[in-house]
C-alpha cells in the first residue's frame, strides 16, 4: 500500500490525529497545531489531565473560544 506524504510539513498526519498525547507535548505544538499561543492553550487545557489526540483537543479549544467572556 503506498502512502501519501502531505505537502505542509506542519500538518497533523492521520496517525498523529489518533494518537494520543499528554497536555505538555500538546502545549510544545499549540502554535503549529492548533494555532493559539501558549498562554490560550493553558486557559483551556487548565486543570486537566491525561491524554488527548490532536482532534479531541481541537475541539475543546474551538468551544472554549466560541464561550466566550463573561
Amino acid at each position: 500500500m503506498a502512502t501519501v506524504k502531505s505537502k505542509d510539513p506542519a500538518a497533523p498526519t492521520k496517525e498523529a490525529a489518533v494518537r494520543k498525547f499528554s497536555i505538555e507535548k500538546l502545549r510544545e505544538n499549540c502554535r503549529q497545531l492548533f494555532g493559539v499561543s501558549t498562554s490560550t492553550f493553558d486557559g483551556v487545557t487548565y486543570r486537566l489531565t491525561g491524554k488527548y489526540t490532536i482532534d479531541e483537543m481541537k475541539a475543546r479549544i474551538d468551544a472554549w473560544e466560541k464561550k466566550g467572556v463573561k
